[in-house]
């Protein structure tokens, strides 16, 4: 069945078309199984050591959008009106018609802003500023959140809507771009988790663009991490605060 489906999906890759399948199942299993809400994340994904604290403040992003009150009891954090969490992409835009944004001033985890030079939405504001917006149309899936009811939206949706010559990731974009099925979906700037490119050959950074390099990369790289865990694996097991810093 796996290998039908890549043959069938001719407007992208093998490698592509297998990322749309997996990530389809596990969608399915989110609707098979009753779960609330899932996270999913790619493997070579890189976060902050201070995650947790920048969670807390994504979460108050997404409610105060959703206009869910601080004192109004949810289920999740979150709350419970939205259907795509996308804290890992890599590019958003601002959404077209809706111009609310949460601030969050005075972030020490933001990476300073030479090393922003793709987020466009940012490029007026202070140093160490982070926003939470409705996605305007996020790319990559670094890490995103899907509850139950996204699920079903997606599912139907991408049957339906996007069509099989788009990756997941771009179906999901444009379906929260163009608020299909008044799907609810929100991001943030600059994004929590990134792609980690290790040291070594640079053939490794991705299996969707494969490289044919003799380049070698001295130390690895997250951008727009500034407290890598990766590059802080070794501080984190042997309880070491002498932390590798990014910048």
């Amino acid at each position: 069945a796996i290998r039908r489906f890549v043959l069938e999906v001719s407007c992208i890759s093998r490698t592509l078309a297998l990322k749309t399948l997996l990530m389809s199942i596990a969608l399915q299993s989110i609707l098979e199984n009753n779960f609330a809400s899932v996270f999913i994340m790619e493997d070579d994904a890189d976060w902050d050591i201070r995650l947790l604290c920048q969670l807390a403040e994504f979460a108050k992003g997404v409610r105060f959008l959703s206009g869910v009150k601080p004192s109004q009891p949810q289920h999740s954090p979150y709350g419970d009106d939205w259907d795509i969490l996308w804290p890992g992409h890599c590019g958003d835009v601002l959404p077209k018609n809706d111009d609310r944004r949460y601030t969050i001033a005075n972030d020490e985890t933001v990476a300073p802003k030479d090393h922003q030079p793709w987020l466009k939405g940012l490029k007026d504001l202070p140093e160490k500023t982070r926003i939470v917006h409705k996605a305007g149309a996020p790319m990559c899936t670094f890490g995103y959140a899907v509850s139950y009811r996204g699920a079903q939206k997606i599912m139907m949706a991408l049957a339906i809507k996007a069509g099989a010559n788009l990756a997941i990731d771009n179906g999901m974009a444009y379906l929260c771009r163009d608020g299909f099925l008044d799907l609810k979906c929100y991001s943030v700037e600059p994004q929590l988790f990134q792609h980690h490119r290790p040291a070594g050959s640079v053939n490794k950074d991705s299996d969707i663009n494969v490289a044919n390099s003799d380049a070698v990369r001295q130390k690895g790289v997250t951008d727009f991490i500034v407290l890598s865990a990766r590059l802080n694996m070794e501080q984190m097991i042997m309880g070491s605060d002498q932390y590798v810093k990014q910048w």
